[in-house]
């Protein structure tokens, strides 16, 4: 079985968030059962593209570290997708780990936002719209580009 040495590295990183979070004493049990399902995603054989479910079994650990503290569920948070991002080439290249790093970037604001916030709906609407604001420019830009580069091509 080979698996990269990143989705290795960032499943060690999750679980020692996990334990932390563990330590602090909330529903132990949700965070042992989350963690094992991510570490069964992670030691998967790959069966075409198993990436969507890492991200769904890292989301279940983020949820379920970050019910006990906000700074190991953000730890969890960027472990997830970086065990996620780079899964496209092996190993990972310099690409890969810049963009894992600006979605850290990108994510802590939002988690800081929707953590001290004292409701849910309204942040996470808003944060949801952000994402989607960004990913419609991010897909626009791309499509320009894409046009300009086949230009006078039918």
């Amino acid at each position: 079985m080979n698996i990269p040495t990143i989705r290795i590295i960032s499943a060690l990183v999750a679980a020692a968030a996990a334990v932390s979070a563990m330590v602090q004493g909330t529903v132990w049990y949700l965070v042992v059962i989350a963690a094992a399902v991510f570490g069964v995603v992670i030691v998967l054989p790959r069966f075409r593209d198993n990436r969507i479910l890492l991200l769904a079994s890292g989301e279940l650990l983020v949820v379920a570290v970050a019910a006990a503290s906000f700074w190991a569920g953000f730890i969890v948070q960027c472990a997830v997708i970086g065990a996620v991002v780079p899964d496209t080439r092996i190993p990972a290249d310099r690409r890969d780990l810049t963009l894992v790093g600006l979605f850290c970037i990108a994510a802590f604001p939002c988690a800081l936002f929707l953590d001290r916030s004292n409701q849910v709906l309204v942040p996470f609407l808003a944060v949801t719209a952000a994402a989607g604001a960004a990913t419609v420019i991010f897909i626009g830009v791309g499509e320009m580009r894409e046009r300009r580069r086949y230009a006078g091509g039918k």
